[in-house]
């Protein structure tokens, strides 16, 4: 095909190959002949999660999706296209992602963004010092996260930092997205991780507990955490800044006047929307920390918070906006084609990586097994320290190349014993294992935030957010090794 003028339209070669590869792994690979205790139901499962994310990394989100909902549907895993379909559209991570990113999206579009930047980059201890301003917002976050529920949050902070960098004039692609965003998604992984009491973090704990026959102790926990949390963020900041060579002449220079009138007060309806999901979020706050209560049971376990922000985005549609114009808070032809509030790529990104990746450890694929055989000779007959080390390496590598939350699951019953028998206080390796599993950030089937953090448009090429993500997951492993090995040593 050509255009007017004769000039050839069509794909560059390059493309053509990364789609080749991309097929070959979600189709051909799958029939290739099964090694160790894997599968040919295992190889496809393998095959078709390397494709996707091969996709992702190369090409596009959308149609390598659809495609792995159908070649699931046919993988023997799960019985029909249908099956496939129900299990990742009908996720519930796709639906709480729905409805939580139409809420808190909805709180940008209406000008809570503009008028955060105003208020926040006009205070006199933040001008010309744009690192100060990066850790203070990071620092307050993190802590807020041990509580907070992380994808709404992390949604809406990365939407508010959008809206930051596009008001500061910095373009798609420019290292101030990367670097804050990186910053946004591993902040709040240290806060959820400071201690594990509720989600499924409170699941690992328990099954911890159950293989070791030692609980883990959250207040000790807590403190290393918390401790490991201040120094890989302020390090992540300062060191990250100068290694991705961000430029923060726009947000040095920047003229809040640019904002325009708007941005100086928040609009009725923008404050209706603040309070009803700050409202919203209170509840799951209460249903996280108070898990024993009748309503915090409810909560958790039947209404679930993908209903609760159901709830909150049907309120939000239907009452008023307080601005006379005879609209609710949120109008939803308004936000619906609005990528701050409504993104695709992150919808589709989510439903097809987070059931493959917890598809990897199923017993019908066989590599679990072949991961036991793999790691057993890595970790018998060695010294405390050395498996402590080589659990938080194992736990970080494998934890972000399937399910953090499967592969979590899947390897305290296989490293337990093991440190069972040298002897030392078991619980320092509960603590390590579960705090590395959390950070399940590098390919976007890791983990939910992982999903929706490689699916930002301001951030489009892979490597660049790779490089980041491992740049913040090798401070987080220095760190953890360095305080638990002491924790270790001084213990016993």
């Amino acid at each position: 095909m050509t255009s007017a003028k004769g000039t050839k339209l069509g794909y560059p070669p390059s493309k053509y190959i990364h789609i080749a590869i991309t097929i070959f792994f979600m189709l051909v690979f799958g029939f290739l002949p099964p090694f160790g205790t894997v599968t040919p139901t295992g190889m496809r499962i393998l095959g078709l999660f390397v494709g996707v994310v091969y996709a992702y990394s190369t090409l596009e989100i959308i149609w390598p999706s659809i495609l792995a909902i159908v070649l699931y549907g046919i993988s023997g895993l799960v019985g029909s296209v249908d099956d496939a379909a129900m299990a990742m559209l009908g996720n519930s991570v796709v639906f709480q992602t729905i409805v939580q990113q139409m809420a808190a999206g909805a709180i940008v579009i209406y000008g809570f963004g503009k008028w955060f930047a105003r208020k926040t980059l006009s205070l006199k201890i933040f001008h010309g010092r744009p690192l100060l301003y990066t850790w203070c917002f990071l620092f307050i976050f993190m802590w807020a996260n041990i509580v907070l529920d992380t994808i709404p949050i992390m949604i809406m902070l990365c939407s508010i930092w959008a809206d930051i960098g596009k008001s500061c004039d910095y373009k798609e692609n420019d290292s101030f997205y990367y670097w804050g965003f990186g910053g946004i998604i591993l902040t709040l992984m240290l806060g959820i991780s400071m201690m594990p009491y509720r989600s499924w973090q409170l699941g690992l704990a328990k099954t911890w507990a159950n293989v070791s026959g030692t609980p883990i102790n959250l207040g000790a926990m807590f403190i290393r955490t918390g401790i490991m949390g201040v120094v890989i963020l302020t390090t992540y900041v300062v060191l990250g800044a100068k290694l991705f060579r961000v430029d923060f002449s726009h947000m040095r220079e920047f003229d809040v006047d640019k904002l325009g009138e708007e941005s100086r007060h928040l609009r009725p309806r923008t404050k209706r929307i603040v309070v009803i999901y700050l409202f919203f979020m209170l509840v799951t706050i209460f249903a996280g920390t108070f898990t024993t209560s009748a309503f915090a049971v409810y909560i958790n376990n039947v209404l679930t918070s993908g209903g609760l922000f159901a709830i909150c985005l049907v309120l939000l549609m239907v009452v008023p906006s307080g601005e006379g114009d005879g609209k609710p808070c949120i109008v939803f032809s308004e936000i619906k084609n609005n990528e701050s509030a409504v993104s695709w790529p992150v919808i589709f990104m989510c439903a097809a990586t987070i059931p493959l990746a917890g598809a990897l450890t199923k017993e019908a694929t066989g590599i679990t097994p072949w991961l036991t055989e793999v790691l057993t000779p890595i970790f018998a007959g060695r010294s405390p320290i050395f498996i402590l080390v080589a659990a938080i390496i194992a736990m970080l590598i494998l934890t972000n190349i399937g399910s953090n939350i499967a592969t979590a699951t899947a390897l305290i019953p296989i490293i337990a014993p093991f440190a069972l028998a040298t002897g030392a206080n078991i619980s320092v390796f509960g603590m390590a294992i579960i705090y590395s599993a959390n950070m399940g950030l590098v390919l976007p089937g890791s983990s939910a935030p992982a999903a929706v953090w490689h699916a930002r448009s301001e951030i489009p090429q892979m490597k660049k957010r790779v490089l980041v993500i491992l740049f913040a997951i090798a401070l987080h492993m220095i760190a953890q090794i360095v305080v638990y090995s002491i924790s270790l040593a001084m213990t016993g």
